[in-house]
């Protein structure tokens, strides 16, 4: 450990060596972790680290991007933190605080360990560089954090220790909560039960799916490694966003079946080999049993794909952590596997694994970054259904209302993750709407406003030249159309919109939108758009508020393996007729594009946006030609472009027919004339086109 920089040795801690030695001590015989705030300037919180590092010569983790710091680092992706084990960690406020940051690195520090927080005595004149990242083009940066006082505000109910500057002779730690020592190791028992249930689903009957739940340090990862080394003649295929995110879980397989400690950089291990869910889904690779750890961090539908896919999956995920939020996920995905799996498990280890209970950092960190926030459940409640806008002051200083709308933000999104807490409460130019029946929250919606470029910068977005920060819907449609004057438009964006779990389907979500639609009108917003991962259910609800797609990303998505739609409408006559032109030319270039880059795409979601395309006529001649076809007189070739014709003047009817006729029809006009299922023979394949064109013709 390096003990001075730059030629000057550290002075000692402005507390007593003594101390700190007797809190570790103490932590360890708990088992627990400790946060301790260094409070003061940076080069003195610098100096307090350098001495607390030299005291504990244990391997510390240092978040920080200033070189001053010894074996500091500065990670740009969570996922170069996550999965990883420290004696102690350090997170540097001055070098930008970035909330999942913060989150993943609580994670990482191990049972008697130290987690240091060096941030300014007074945060409210503090210029945090974290700040930038909000600021879109154009806006001013907040002169006050909302932020930043939500955690002084939370800071003084959390158990965290503080070392101030200014107090330098006064500082003292002790650990505020106190108990009974702890047992020296962790009780397992719960983890043997899930190891147990895993065997079990991977043995016994198909289509009996197991979902694990359960909070950071519980030892859900460690439970598939145990398991899978248990397993050594089951071929595994382990799926996770990331390949880091799943070290613990190799860690475990190596040691429960004596294999080698695979490095970082290894897809395989014995019998279990990782994948990405996108290669999952496209590879469709066979094995024994699936596993998709941190299953909360992709879509609903995909996690359906996957068990149509295979016959036997474990879902491990995460209830309050920093990949995104599970608890959305639990409440959907097990609505689901009730209705269509009655008979799978659920599996929840509530006892931490990795520390104690009642550890202080954990109970802190999820109290500052509202890591587990839960939606109340609703009271019957016959009160009128009124909606209102709120602004971030407004918010901040209702804290129990705050919690209640990020919780349900959380719920709607499965990548909500702590860094989105912030921006809620910091990023410049957004709208909060609240929907509420009586005084329950019932829905909330946030919009950012884009636009109103001038005209240079407008010129230059349409040329490619620039590309500032933000207003991506503003962007689009420059780039869409070449033409500037979208750019200079007042646009908004739907960032997001959720309803309660209990109240899905009764046109809430709908009304709430209809409110914001007429709120941006008065307030001279020409044009109203959003962008999120393309599926059907979205794209209708979209739809049906009158919004239509513009552009569909060509590459999908590597975590939600979807495409990224973006859909808009105009709200003033100027907005409606300029973002016409946009509309027309992406549904006269969808046809032409399918069969290049979205030959992939599901039907429903294909069909969706297909019935979007102008209807025009079909001629008599082609009806004559596609009768013809149905009474056996000419082949489907000689039919084929009267077919294609035919449909495009009325995708909708092709929505009435089977699924399976749907994707032989889309597959047909797509693809080729003899594109067909492998498993219909040619006379079937025939018959169903030919009994789907005597329906059409009707």
């Amino acid at each position: 450990m390096t003990s001075a920089v730059n030629g000057w040795s550290p002075p000692m801690l402005a507390c007593k060596h003594s101390e700190v030695t007797s809190l570790l001590t103490q932590l360890k015989r708990q088992r627990w972790r400790q946060a301790l705030l260094l409070r003061g300037e940076r080069q003195w919180c610098y100096e307090q680290l350098i001495a607390l590092q030299k005291l504990t010569a244990a391997p510390w983790y240092v978040l920080s991007n200033n070189e001053q710091l010894s074996q500091a680092q500065w990670p740009h992706h969570l996922h170069q933190i996550l999965g990883q084990e420290h004696a102690h960690g350090a997170y540097d406020c001055y070098s930008g605080f970035y909330a999942d940051k913060l989150a993943a690195l609580a994670g990482t520090v191990q049972a008697g360990g130290l987690l240091v927080l060096m941030l300014p005595e007074d945060t409210q004149a503090f210029i945090d560089p974290g700040m930038d990242k909000l600021v879109s083009y154009g806006y001013s940066t907040p002169t006050q954090s909302h932020f930043w006082a939500w955690l002084e505000q939370q800071l003084v109910e959390t158990d965290f220790i503080s070392i101030k500057q200014s107090e330098a002779n006064a500082n003292d730690i002790n650990l505020v909560a106190d108990t009974p020592d702890c047992n020296a190791e962790a009780d397992t028992r719960e983890q043997q039960e899930v190891v147990a249930q895993i065997i079990k689903t991977a043995k016994g009957r198909a289509h009996r799916p197991l979902l694990i739940s359960a909070d950071r340090g519980r030892g859900k990862s460690a439970a598939l490694g145990i398991a899978a080394g248990q397993l050594s003649d089951k071929r595994i295929i382990l799926c996770a966003i990331q390949r880091r995110a799943v070290t613990s879980v190799f860690k475990h397989l190596s040691q429960t079946a004596s294999l080698a400690e695979a490095k970082d950089t290894d897809l395989s291990l014995g019998n279990v080999e990782y994948m990405p869910p996108d290669r999952v889904l496209h590879e469709q690779p066979s094995c024994d049993l699936l596993f998709v750890d941190e299953a909360a961090t992709l879509p609903i539908h995909i996690l359906k794909r996957l068990l149509a896919i295979y016959p036997r999956v474990v879902f491990a995920s995460t209830l309050a952590g920093y990949e995104g939020s599970g608890r959305g996920y639990t409440l959907r995905f097990k609505a689901y596997l009730q209705r269509h799996y009655p008979n799978f498990s659920e599996r929840v280890l509530n006892e931490p694994f990795r520390y104690a209970s009642g550890d202080p950092l954990e109970q802190g960190i999820n109290k500052l970054l509202v890591l587990d926030a839960a939606s109340k459940e609703l009271q019957p409640c016959e009160q009128v259904l009124t909606h209102t806008s709120i602004d971030v002051a407004q918010l901040r200083a209702q804290p129990e209302l705050l919690k209640q709308v990020f919780a349900l933000l959380v719920l709607a999104h499965y990548q909500t993750s702590a860094n989105d807490f912030r921006q809620l409460l910091d990023a410049p130019g957004q709208r909060i709407y609240l929907s509420r029946k009586g005084e329950q929250l019932v829905a909330v919606a946030v919009i950012t406003l884009e636009g109103r470029f001038d005209e240079k910068m407008a010129a230059q977005v349409v040329s490619g030249e620039r590309r500032p920060q933000g207003h991506l819907l503003a962007q689009s449609l420059a780039q869409l159309s070449g033409e500037s004057q979208l750019a200079q438009l007042s646009c908004a964006r739907i960032v997001r919109i959720a309803v309660h779990p209990q109240l899905h389907h009764l046109g809430i979500g709908s009304a709430l939108m209809d409110f914001i639609g007429d709120d941006l009108t008065k307030h001279k917003v020409a044009i109203l758009g959003t962008s999120f991962g393309a599926h059907a259910s979205l794209l209708e609800f979209w739809q049906r508020l009158g919004l239509s797609t513009i552009k569909l990303g060509i590459k999908r998505d590597h975590v939600s393996g979807e495409y990224s739609a973006l859909m808009a409408k105009g709200l003033t006559e100027q907005g409606t007729q300029l973002l016409s032109p946009v509309i027309k030319a992406w549904q006269k270039d969808l046809p032409h594009l399918i069969a290049h880059y979205f030959a992939d795409l599901d039907s429903r979601l294909l069909l969706k946006l297909l019935c979007e395309c102008p209807k025009a006529e079909p001629s008599q001649a082609d009806h004559h030609t596609l009768m013809r076809f149905t009474l056996g007189q000419i082949p489907l070739a000689q039919a084929y472009g009267a077919l294609c014709r035919y449909l495009q003047s009325n995708w909708l009817s092709l929505t009435m027919a089977p699924k399976e006729t749907q994707e032989v029809i889309l597959a047909l006009i797509f693809n080729s004339v003899d594109a067909k299922p492998a498993e219909l023979s040619k006379k079937q394949y025939q018959q169903l086109i030919k009994s789907f064109i005597q329906q059409l013709l009707k």
